[in-house]
């Protein structure tokens, strides 16, 4: 499911070509390249000079620099709209993340395959999404999960899920597919997923700490407290400035849990205010709310 930044030009070539009523052999006899290039080059087979890319784009009436930079700034703009709606929806303010997920059908990525595919993809996974938090019984939101997978690998089996390579999108949609399946009370299928993904945790990515607590999450409800809280710890080492460190404030929350859950009193109770702490700077007053009620709750519970 991961491709190379230019993969799709080759592809876009080929929609483009095929849409104008254009065969490769009229593009290789005026352009003076061979029929068997040019469909290597829309295979994703070789990897085109932009001496030959130039002219077979200049038969077709387009410029290469639109199409790349045009798609990419759009594409970016993509990319930040998930992250303000997984904003909101982890601060449980669903109603404007449906707002802004009407944004995603004023996007038009016709001429880049790759991004369109990830576009579909994206619109599925919020579906999904939506469903999870609104907890509609009525709706299956597995079956959102798996058609956004489907749409970013046409081949995509959930049967068959350790069989693809994950780029850190896909690994989120793989993620909200695990915990779906978790909820319907398939917990042999989730930890199963959960370890897969285990093997992709880098902290450079994006998604670390969210990737990091779901799988200490996995291991708390395997009943392996340590290694929850190894993660836990390994996160929290890895930060380098809180500010940045979106999802920081569940770790300490999921290391506040392990601690009590282990008879450790004081690190529970130290490790509950650093989740207090960070959730009442960078989050809604709701969260913090929710998770103020439910220390409290562990608390007491605990004496």
């Amino acid at each position: 499911m991961t491709s190379n930044n230019y993969d799709f030009i080759g592809s876009d070539l080929r929609k483009i070509r095929e849409e104008k009523g254009i065969t490769r052999k009229q593009i290789a006899e005026e352009m003076f390249i061979s029929e068997e290039t040019i469909r290597r080059i829309e295979k994703g087979e070789n990897d085109p000079r932009l001496s030959t890319l130039v002219p077979i784009c200049e038969y077709l009436d387009i410029d290469l620099r639109d199409i790349i930079n045009h798609q990419q700034a759009l594409y970016h703009s993509m990319v930040k709209l998930r992250k303000d709606i997984n904003y909101l929806v982890n601060n449980s303010s669903l109603d404007k993340a449906k707002d802004l997920m009407d944004s995603f059908d004023a996007m038009d990525f016709k001429t880049n395959l790759n991004y369109e595919k990830e576009l579909f993809a994206t619109k599925h996974y919020f579906n999904g999404i939506l469903i999870l938090k609104d907890n509609m019984i009525e709706s299956n939101p597995a079956d959102e999960f798996e058609q956004a997978m489907a749409d970013m690998n046409t081949k995509f089996k959930v049967s068959k899920f350790k069989d693809y390579k994950y780029d850190e999108f896909s690994l989120r949609i793989l993620l909200a597919l695990a915990i779906s399946l978790y909820k319907k009370g398939n917990f042999d299928l989730y930890r199963d997923i959960m370890f897969e993904i285990e093997g992709y945790l880098d902290p450079n990515m994006d998604n670390y700490y969210i990737f990091a607590y779901n799988l200490a999450t996995t291991y708390l409800r395997a009943g392996d407290k340590v290694e929850s809280l190894k993660i836990c710890n390994i996160a929290i080492a890895n930060a380098k400035t809180i500010k940045e460190t979106y999802y920081l404030n569940m770790i300490y929350y999921l290391k506040g849990v392990n601690h009590l859950g282990m008879d450790q009193i004081k690190e529970a109770k130290e490790s509950f205010n650093y989740s207090l702490a960070l959730t009442n700077i960078f989050s809604e007053n709701s969260l913090y709310d929710s998770i103020s009620k439910q220390v409290d709750i562990m608390l007491n519970n605990h004496k």
